[in-house]
């Protein structure tokens, strides 16, 4: 039993900090992290049809915005949903 439980001791506390060791080693051997690069996607509006889903970059008016089942980018309209969805 003991066996068992003095690794678990000294590896549970080390757990939460695999970022930091991570960093450690990463200064110490010379690696250099890159900024992660944030790319600009265009807006889809996907709507439900009979055979599958369609996506448009712009949504739909009138009784077609009533099959919206997701989108990403700005909100369509206020009753939408709560947030930005991908199907």
């Amino acid at each position: 039993m003991r066996r068992f439980f003095v690794p678990l001791i000294i590896v549970l506390p080390l757990m939460g900090c695999a970022e930091d060791i991570r960093a450690g080693i990463d200064r110490i051997t010379g690696k250099k992290e890159e900024p992660r690069k944030i790319v600009a996607t265009e807006p889809r509006y996907c709507y439900r049809t009979i055979g599958n889903v369609n996506c448009y970059t712009e949504p739909l008016e009138g009784q077609e915005a009533n099959r919206l089942i997701g989108y990403d980018g700005p909100a369509p309209r206020s009753t939408s949903g709560t947030g930005p969805l991908r199907p």
